[in-house]
């Protein structure tokens, strides 16, 4: 069945102006039953009903008010290459080996309550009128490959057990995915929307992908229901109007979780354009984060460049860790507790390296000096007013302060505490600023 699918999806259509046959529902009813296939042929008012063992074919057909109610279908069911003018499928419709309606125009059709068992193939397929497309079930693969909407495309309360793949769709009007189930990846890309896309209210439990899917207009999926394993795609999307939130997106997005590093920068950028478009800069300091993460992890790093491991440890070090990329002021105020408290520790383990005129805490009645300045409480206090003094004043506060080798974390206290100053300044102007 599914070779014969292919065949039919990728075999070109014959000329369609042909002049075509008008048969009586009754004759092709008998053409079926014998197993034959209905070709170049014009019916109307065909009624499918009851069981069919034989497989069921229509090739350059013009179906008009094709009605299928409450029929089972043993083989495959194929429509290729045929015109169905108000085709009417309800009622608890089965279709054991697949269903085929791939390179047909399709008008003003309802399409309900239906279940394939086998592939189901609607590849070049284009859909007129009004569509009714609702509460059907797809246990195998359900594929949509380039076809054309031209109206408004609603799913609503199908199931897809497989895979769904709507890739490189176009619709004229908007598309929208109402109450449905894709257990299986739904496949999006390449596709375009003239209108608004929506999958709000839609349950999706593996991948969503939206990559290079062109939205002109909004793109819904703030209501989307999320599997434990699904995932978000939007690498190389053109839009500005997706509306996600970041704890939807966070650890479901699928380059990232694959090690893609350099794809998912990208994807974090889009979406960072669309939280900027829509003045959701809460959200875009997230987006921008993630893009600067990615950015950091998609660098080349090697032991045989031993710099280029440096840099990227400074780069998580200073910027990730010290200002979340100018996203997290607050992460500079806690580096800088962090550095003062470790410095401080240093400071008061080797308090008689340091220059002391006056103690915090005066010796006691028969103490001299010298052991008052190695008591716990003059310590502490030694090793944190050195510590914020050199954090705070830079080079200017670290000359004479210290003896021999002590200098040295002096120093490099006093370089982090002026590169920690300009961290926070500029995350802070970032914040306020905007």
């Amino acid at each position: 069945m599914d070779a014969d699918l292919e065949l039919l999806t990728d075999t070109p259509a014959e000329d369609t102006t042909a002049e075509r046959t008008e048969l009586t529902p009754q004759a092709v009813l008998e053409l079926l039953r014998a197993g034959k296939e209905v070709a170049n042929a014009k019916v109307r008012k065909l009624k499918l009903r009851g069981a069919f063992d034989q497989p069921v074919r229509f090739r350059h057909c013009t179906l008009v008010q094709l009605d299928v109610e409450a029929a089972t279908f043993a083989q495959e069911a194929v429509f290729n290459s045929c015109t169905l003018d108000r085709p009417c499928v309800t009622k608890q419709v089965t279709f054991e080996k697949g269903l085929s309606v791939a390179h047909s125009t399709l008008h003003k059709a309802t399409l309900s309550r239906m279940t394939v068992k086998g592939v189901f193939d609607a590849a070049f397929t284009e859909f007129r009128g009004k569509l009714t497309f609702a509460d059907n079930t797809f246990e195998q693969k359900a594929s949509f490959w380039e076809a054309k909407f031209r109206c408004w495309a609603d799913v609503k309360g199908c199931e897809f057990k497989a895979e769904a793949d709507f890739r490189s769709v176009h619709a004229d009007q908007g598309f929208v995915l109402t109450t449905s189930t894709f257990r299986g990846d739904f496949l999006f890309r390449g596709s375009s929307v003239c209108k608004k896309f929506s999958a709000d209210g839609s349950r999706f439990e593996r991948l969503l992908d939206l990559s290079k899917a062109k939205f002109p207009d909004f793109c819904y999926l703030e209501q989307v229901d999320a599997g434990p394993l699904m995932r978000f795609a939007v690498h190389n999307s053109v839009s500005e109007r997706i509306l996600v939130t970041p704890e939807q997106v966070a650890g479901r997005l699928q380059s990232e979780t694959t090690g893609d590093y350099a794809a998912a920068m990208h994807e974090y950028g889009t979406l960072k354009k669309c939280y900027q478009a829509q003045h959701r800069y809460d959200h875009e300091d997230w987006a921008f984060y993630r893009f600067k993460v990615n950015q950091r992890r998609a660098k080349q790093t090697s032991w045989a460049r031993p710099w280029t491991k440096l840099r990227r440890f400074a780069d998580w070090l200073f910027l990730d860790v010290g200002c979340g990329y100018g996203t997290h002021p607050g992460r500079a105020v806690r580096m800088a507790a962090v550095i003062i408290l470790g410095f401080a520790a240093v400071y008061a383990a080797n308090v008689d390296m340091f220059y002391s005129e006056k103690l915090p805490f005066p010796p006691a009645a028969g103490e001299d000096a010298a052991a008052a300045k190695l008591n716990v409480s003059n310590r502490v206090m030694i090793g944190l007013i050195t510590s914020v003094s050199v954090f705070t004043s830079g080079m200017g506060g670290i000359r004479e302060i210290a003896q021999g080798w002590m200098n040295v974390p002096v120093m490099v206290e006093s370089l982090m505490g002026t590169l920690l100053f300009g961290l926070f300044i500029v995350a802070f102007s970032r914040k306020v600023i905007r």
